[in-house]
């Protein structure tokens, strides 16, 4: 019974927010930036880490938020479901942080040590290695692990945002997670 109601109150919670997100959307498409601010402004963070671990620097990372933040300003009107503006913004920042690396055209630097303070050597290590092996990676691996690791995306959303089939997104992880393990593999050779 209580899980019930606890379940009934969280429908009623994600209908409000949803119903925020297509008035906000609403109101931006009208040139109301202050709704368009309140609109981005919880995706943010998340949107910059993603970019930094798909750019692999924070400059370009900052610079393809920038980029994605411009384009969804000037795309909003485009917008078919102005309930689901997080995964459309998120969408436009893979994009971005994409075209950020392949200008760049060269080996991406990963670094995880912001992720969290070092209380070991080891786990330092590890983490310099994990870094070397996901930069590596080519950039679709990283796009796709960062959406399903980083992002925790649903297979679905990834699907969706990617524009394949579930089924290729579930096969593209594993395979991008074997190349991780055998670059890992590698780096600990070295």
């Amino acid at each position: 019974m209580e899980a019930a109601i606890i379940d009934a109150v969280a429908d009623r919670v994600r209908e409000g927010d949803r119903r925020v997100t297509a008035e906000l959307v609403g109101r931006a498409v009208r040139g109301d930036r202050g709704a368009f601010d309140r609109l981005v402004e919880p995706q943010l963070e998340v949107a910059l880490g993603g970019a930094r671990l798909i750019t692999g620097h924070e400059a370009d990372a900052a610079d393809a938020v920038q980029d994605a933040l411009l384009s969804s300003w000037q795309a909003l009107a485009s917008l078919r479901d102005p309930e689901s503006f997080a995964p459309w913004f998120r969408k436009i920042v893979i994009r971005s942080a994409i075209r950020f690396v392949r200008r760049r055209a060269q080996v991406v630097e990963l670094n995880l040590e912001e992720s969290g303070p070092s209380d070991s050597i080891e786990r330092e290590f590890d983490r310099r290695q994990l870094a070397r092996a996901f930069a590596r990676l080519d950039s679709k691996d990283r796009v796709l692990l960062t959406l399903h690791h980083y992002w925790q995306l649903p297979v679905a959303d990834s699907a969706q945002l990617l524009g394949v089939p579930e089924g290729t997104v579930r096969s593209r992880v594993h395979h991008a997670l074997k190349r991780l393990r055998a670059c890992y593999d590698t780096e600990a050779r070295r």
